[in-house]
């Protein structure tokens, strides 16, 4: 079968009502007996054997005399037949189905639901689309001399409860791949594409992730003392850049170009003569973005698997046409064998294995492979406990917030907080922020973290302006990651919202080695920030790479003085001289200022004598948990005098 159709003609229906339409006002009593069978047995299906078994027996006892066939969608957007009754009609099933192809009765059916045609006096066939509200999946095909109205409407509740079936099985994939054999299982007559047809992902043809598990499952329920499962993780280096330089277009196709590369190098000689790997014992799919994966069941040698490795590299490193040039790719993969680790008897245990090794060969530098071994939970890479850690911090809600105060100058008038993120380990140990923050920048989890941080700060203020304390902004500290992607401010804003918390009880810190990131990106940040509301500081400012322009052409509110310019104030010239110098520029400005790092009393007076407006520092405040801060920082006469604010 080789139908390519119009987009349009496989969108989803709207509702469910869409999916089967029938004229019949109520079932009659045998319709609703098959029905109640059909919903009885389809939720124990596990296969698409047992599903088209089931709805064979409730289609013929609907109608007795009826031929039936089932087209899933490919990857290709193409139908191919996948089932049909009797066994013995399947050609002149396909020949049938061809010609409602091209009568446009197969497109129609796609579009409305269903399509009832009567071809000849002594034969008349129904067509139903397969969907439900997210996608369609598939067209069924009844043909007798007669259908009923009746029964019509009763096929097209039992197509329903097949699509849905059909989504449990695929777990979200777009399709379904099939893989064509001459001998074909049969069940009760029936010609059935069994286990054969499984989810594709859409765009590379390979098998889909969810299949990808089921057969690590098989693997490891199969395995014997003398054979292993082995698991590959690979990931193409880099290329974020191929998306960003050459377009998701092209990103697409050198995808689907790597893929068929690695699938052809996974059928050569090396596997099934040098290794005796057959291929029934492989499972090659596309299990992230740019990320592939293959498990091998049945492994007798776990050391091949550095072999098999290397055999991967030398393919890719041949290169890809593009254009009329030739683009050089690279690959990190990580490696895992069950038989290494007693732990790994699951799928997720063997794949967080390969993915603990992939992570160390990109470490390792691009272009490398790792093999996963045991001691690495006690003596691996830092970075990836840190790594680790944090993803656990994440799901279990184990970071927490430390407030250090802002006071006024000239009055030592609480004027606000700076917020500050703390982890500890497991065993209740601190890890100081400067381990773990460049950890969560360079895997991307600081987004998430940031996000986290934010709507922690709006419960709490919510919660002590309920209390009746001071309403004092605070500050949150914004990376560089965080500045360099779009619609920050709605980010903001949307979690503001949801707390009802006010924009201008919020401040942003960003320091000028974060601008310098992605410089235009942060201005557009910085502009939308400034107009929704939001004040905006240079954190440690002094330090950067471009200090004056900063504060030319950057929208800010304030500056905040950092305290490699504080600490040696008293008796050393140049500190001195230096300080004075930025506090009389930001006072031309009309930037105020916010000193960092005020540890002594002679800090604080110099600084206030040079007409300094705030300041933080352990001579005025350590950074504290939440009850200490409540406890320490907020009076109650100060809450009533700030309830004007």
């Amino acid at each position: 079968m080789n139908l390519a159709l119009h987009p349009r003609l496989l969108s989803p229906a709207e509702t469910t009502g869409e999916l089967s339409k029938g004229g019949a006002a109520t079932l009659f009593p045998l319709a609703l007996d098959v029905l109640r069978e059909a919903m009885a047995q389809l939720p124990a299906c596990r296969t698409l054997t047992e599903l088209f078994s089931v709805l064979n027996a409730c289609s013929r006892t609907l109608v007795p005399t009826a031929k039936t066939a089932t087209l899933l969608r490919q990857p290709d957007a193409c139908f191919e037949l996948v089932q049909c009754s009797p066994r013995a009609l399947e050609a002149e099933l396909r020949e049938q189905a061809d010609a409602m192809i091209e009568s446009g009765h197969f497109a129609q059916a796609l579009k409305q639901g269903l399509c009832y045609h009567r071809e000849r006096p002594d034969r008349a066939s129904l067509l139903l689309r397969i969907a439900t509200p997210r996608r369609i999946y598939g067209v069924a095909l009844w043909t007798s001399h007669h259908i009923p109205e009746d029964a019509r409407q009763a096929l097209g509740a039992l197509t329903d409860l097949a699509a849905m079936s059909l989504e449990r099985f695929q777990g979200g994939a777009e399709s379904f791949l099939v893989q064509t054999h001459t001998d074909r299982p049969s069940v009760g007559g029936i010609s059935i594409a069994e286990d054969v047809a499984i989810p594709a992902d859409q765009l590379t043809g390979l098998a889909h992730r969810t299949h990808f598990i089921r057969f690590l499952q098989r693997a490891l329920e199969q395995r014997t003392p003398s054979t292993s499962v082995g698991t590959l993780l690979l990931d193409i280096d880099g290329f974020h850049r191929v998306n960003r330089e050459l377009g998701c277009d092209m990103g697409d196709q050198i995808l689907r170009d790597v893929a068929l590369r690695l699938d052809s190098a996974l059928r050569s000689r090396l596997f099934f003569e040098t290794l005796g790997i057959a291929e029934c014992d492989l499972c090659f799919s596309r299990t992230g973005a740019d990320e592939f994966g293959l498990a091998i069941a049945r492994l007798r040698t776990p050391q091949h698997l550095d072999e098999i490795a290397a055999h991967l590299h030398s393919h890719v490193a041949e290169g890809f046409l593009q254009g009329g040039s030739r683009l050089h790719l690279s690959l990190s993969i990580g490696l895992a064998d069950s038989g290494q680790d007693a732990d790994a008897s699951s799928p997720q245990a063997l794949l967080r294995n390969a993915d603990t090794a992939l992570k160390k060969a990109k470490l390792s530098g691009r272009n490398k492979h790792a093999i996963y071994t045991p001691d690495w939970d006690e003596s691996g890479s830092p970075h990836l406990r840190t790594e680790s850690l944090l993803q656990e911090a994440l799901r279990q809600d184990r970071f927490s917030l430390h407030y250090q105060p802002l006071f006024g100058l000239t009055d030592m008038r609480l004027v606000g907080a700076e917020v500050l993120l703390r982890l500890d380990m497991t065993d209740g140990s601190p890890i100081p922020p400067s381990k773990f923050i460049p950890v969560a920048e360079s895997t991307g989890q600081i987004a998430e973290i940031g996000e986290w941080v934010t709507r922690q700060v709006c419960h709490q203020i919510r919660a002590w302006d309920a209390l009746g304390y001071a309403r004092i902004p605070f500050s949150i500290n914004v990376s560089g990651i965080e500045l360099s992607l779009p619609r920050l401010t709605e980010r903001f804003a949307r979690i503001l919202a949801a707390e009802q918390v006010p924009h201008r009880r919020i401040h942003v810190e960003i320091t000028e080695t974060a601008i310098a990131r992605n410089e235009k990106q942060a201005l557009a940040n910085i502009r939308e920030l400034r107009e929704a509301g939001f004040e905006v500081w240079i954190d440690d400012f002094g330090t950067g790479y471009s200090s004056l322009k900063s504060l030319k052409n950057f929208p800010i509110s304030g500056i905040k003085l950092d305290r490699e310019f504080v600490k040696d104030l008293v008796g050393d010239l140049a500190a001195e001289g230096i300080a004075i110098s930025i506090l009389e520029m930001a006072q031309r400005l009309r930037y105020p200022v916010i000193a960092e790092g005020i540890e002594t009393a002679a800090q604080l007076a110099f600084l206030r004598a040079e007409g300094c407006a705030s300041g933080q520092g352990f001579h005025l405040g350590r950074p504290v948990p939440t009850d200490d801060f409540q406890k320490s920082y907020f009076a109650q006469t100060e809450a009533d005098s700030g309830q004007s604010a």
